[in-house]
């Protein structure tokens, strides 16, 4: 009888080990994938060739490290270099935001890149927020502000008709809308809606926006105390 006891137990610590082995298999083998995944990018490599592409396109200037002095003469010769450009790139590499998330739910992480441009010429108002997504394809993605914008105007465009509200136009959105990560396919940010009468300084309405970035939907929310002027 204690052979018997003695063989079951000694099955039970086997099948134990044997579990715990597979466990530790399966963990590992995650692990590595996940690095390997990890690994298909450098990103400091790809931050790099994203800031040479958006200055060789004319969409933004060198970065101003600068700044912080206010010297006007910096300013001068900042633009003298970076022509028809307000705006510069962010002079310190923490600016750039960065997240890795399955955005397209193909069980790969993909990567997020965005940034807030510099103010490099001392101008009025805000300054533009570019992004990038990378996914694990290889498919790039460099207009989804483009696309959250297109969405906060068709949403409210959808609300304006329902609640009678201001006819808007679509200027400085560009500027004062912004990004941010909130979690899973879903990024948040702030924005300004401007009538064609409204001042820089006074916008008509404000308001914060969810967006699905897999499905291209979009929830907007005005905020209630400026309705109601």
């Amino acid at each position: 009888m204690k052979i018997q006891n003695m063989k079951v137990i000694g099955l039970f610590l086997i099948l134990l080990t044997t579990l715990a082995c597979s466990q530790n298999s399966r963990q590992s083998s995650s692990i590595e994938i996940k690095a390997i995944q990890n690994g298909q990018l450098n990103i400091k490599v790809e931050i790099e060739k994203w800031k040479q592409e958006l200055m060789q396109a004319k969409q933004i200037g060198s970065p101003c490290y600068f700044r912080k002095t206010l010297d006007s003469l910096d300013y001068i010769n900042w633009y003298k270099e970076n022509p028809n450009q307000e705006d510069g790139l962010p002079f310190d590499d923490s600016e750039y935001k960065l997240v890795r998330q399955d955005f397209d739910s193909d069980k790969k992480d993909d990567l997020l890149i965005y940034f807030l441009a510099e103010n490099c010429t001392g101008h009025n108002g805000g300054t533009k927020t570019f992004t990038k997504i990378i996914y694990s394809n290889g498919k790039v993605k460099s207009d989804l502000m483009d696309d959250i914008i297109r969405a906060i105007v068709r949403e409210y465009d959808n609300k304006r008709i329902s609640n009678n509200l201001k006819e808007i136009t679509d200027s400085y959105l560009k500027t004062t809308t912004t990004i941010s990560y909130g979690y899973g396919n879903y990024v948040f940010g702030d924005f300004r809606l401007y009538a064609k009468d409204d001042a820089h300084c006074c916008p008509s309405f404000e308001g914060r926006y969810s967006y699905n970035l897999k499905e291209n939907r979009i929830n907007i929310r005005l905020f209630q105390e400026i309705l109601l002027k």
